[in-house]
């Protein structure tokens, strides 16, 4: 188990091995967190991992505890026979039936409602400095959409790594490149469109990028904490779209 700290979240990461007292070590894990001001948690639960009665009520007491000090406790995981152990235990939200972020080849690209309620398009400078104001735009947006407490966090740390991907990796030219984001709110869900290097939506093709491909854990992080991610690749840029159900 170890901890790092992502855009001022603090993410615990557990590899869900059977070494040591699960509970000893996440509760160091959470003090570490909270003796430097985070009070925010993601647990990245690597793939793999096993999870059993004894590490589902760890996880609720952690929860319950971070809940208590008005911190948001959230579960990072891709696999579905975790998610749906996580679900039951009510760690996560129960997965869609089918996903639309396990697009395989020749599979139909994420389909969303024809006209949304309404939207919202901006463009920033590529800038470090930037990125945070980026992030609260769009968290703010997703309020006023009706994104609930947790899910309204979980969207937030994806579009934190969609936005520092479209950074890095999507801007060579620095602050002389911008980032475009455009917002969605539909009747069901919320959606935000990330592009860097501009090329059009529609006029580049689905790519199926690895989890660990991009900026270490980010695309997991995406994959792991919204109810789509579609992206797009060409070679004037990659267009990331995030999907997030609300209640």
């Amino acid at each position: 188990m170890s901890t790092e700290f992502r855009g001022g979240v603090c993410v615990v990461r557990w590899g869900g091995g059977s070494d040591g007292d699960l509970a000893d070590d996440l509760r160091v894990e959470l003090e570490l967190c909270r003796a430097s001001g985070a009070s925010d948690i993601v647990l990245d639960l690597n793939p793999g991992s096993t999870i059993g009665c004894e590490q589902l009520i760890v996880l609720q007491e952690a929860a319950e505890s971070v809940h208590r000090e008005g911190g948001e406790f959230v579960v990072a995981v891709e696999e579905p026979e975790a998610k749906a152990v996580l679900a039951e235990a009510g760690l996560v939200r129960s997965p869609l039936p089918h996903p639309s972020h396990k697009l395989g080849p020749g599979d139909a690209p994420v389909v969303l409602p024809p006209k949304a309620l309404w939207e919202h398009e901006f463009t920033f400078a590529a800038s470090a400095r930037a990125l945070p104001v980026a992030r609260r735009r769009v968290t703010a947006f997703a309020e006023v959409a009706g994104l609930g407490r947790a899910d309204l966090f979980e969207f937030s740390v994806a579009v934190a790594e969609a936005l520092t991907n479209a950074l890095l990796h999507g801007s060579p030219h620095g602050a002389d490149d911008d980032i475009r984001v455009r917002f969605f709110c539909y009747d069901d869900e919320v959606a935000v469109e990330i592009a860097d290097g501009g090329g059009g939506f529609d006029a580049t093709p689905i790519c199926l990028p690895e989890a660990l491909e991009i900026s270490g854990r980010g695309i997991h992080f995406m994959r792991a904490l919204c109810d789509a991610v579609q992206f797009t690749c060409g070679p004037l840029g990659t267009h990331v779209l995030l999907v997030k159900r609300r209640d």
